[in-house]
């Protein structure tokens, strides 16, 4: 199973903030006091099937609400840390997109997995033994194409836990070691709704400007009253400071 440690290694990917943005932890209620000195502001909810007296002591300390089921409503958090989601389970690509639904436009993923090219993997499977658990191993390209699939834009990897082994031995039996993969055990992972270029529109105007925009966009590409479009164009963007500087 991942350690306490491991999984605070995934708030490397959480910049400070002073709002009070919307954040949903998953069955790691040990990352909320280091989360909370982040995100002093933050509305955080913790989702655990069988919370403990221990756990709803740190939900009290950390200010943090203890929920036992997902939301239903769409688009409710713009950040949702799920250390397990590719470690167990069975339907991985239903969860994330389950999660998809649950993050706003500009919001993101957290989690990590067990690196089936680690040296360490591979040595026991040249030797013939293979550990029989519930935790699911996966190569990065994998793991790309499942978040592609589940509708994430946007994909970044850092090391997570890695071993001071040689990979010599693999990489002359042709195997690659891009970005240190051989000996990196568990990768951590920052999965974007959409584009750092899309969020960033979207947080600058509302969902109805962004679809006045589109709507203008696409009579004019279609020919549909196109000067009567391109003067409402002008409006919307002096209107809204879509001004070229």
């Amino acid at each position: 199973m991942l350690s306490d440690d491991t999984r605070r290694e995934l708030l490397k990917f959480v910049p400070p903030n002073f709002l009070p943005i919307t954040v949903l932890v998953i069955e790691s209620e040990k990352i909320l006091s280091d989360l909370r000195k982040i995100l002093p502001a933050a509305k955080i909810a913790l989702l655990i099937a069988e919370p403990s007296s221990a756990t709803k002591k740190i939900c009290n300390e950390c200010r943090a609400d203890l929920i036992d089921e997902l939301p239903t409503a769409p688009k409710i958090f713009e950040l949702i840390i799920a250390p397990q989601v590719l470690t167990v389970g069975e339907n991985f690509y239903a969860t994330l997109l389950t999660l998809n639904h649950l993050l706003k436009d500009s919001g993101a993923l957290l989690t990590e997995f067990f690196n089936v090219r680690f040296v360490g993997v591979l040595e026991s499977l040249r030797c013939g033994r293979f550990s029989n658990n519930e935790r699911r191993l996966w190569a990065k390209a994998d793991v790309v194409k499942l978040l592609d699939d589940a509708i994430y834009k946007e994909i970044h990897f850092l090391p997570g836990v890695q071993e001071n082994f040689s990979a010599d031995a693999w990489e002359s039996f042709g195997f690659e070691n891009f970005n240190d993969d051989l000996t990196t055990k568990i990768w951590l992972v920052k999965a974007c709704k959409c584009t750092a270029e899309v969020a960033a529109l979207k947080d600058l105007f509302t969902p109805e400007v962004r679809a006045d925009l589109s709507r203008i966009l696409h009579r004019i590409e279609y020919g549909i009253d196109v000067e009567e479009n391109f003067r409402r164009l002008i409006e919307l963007c002096n209107r809204e400071g879509m001004t070229n500087t």
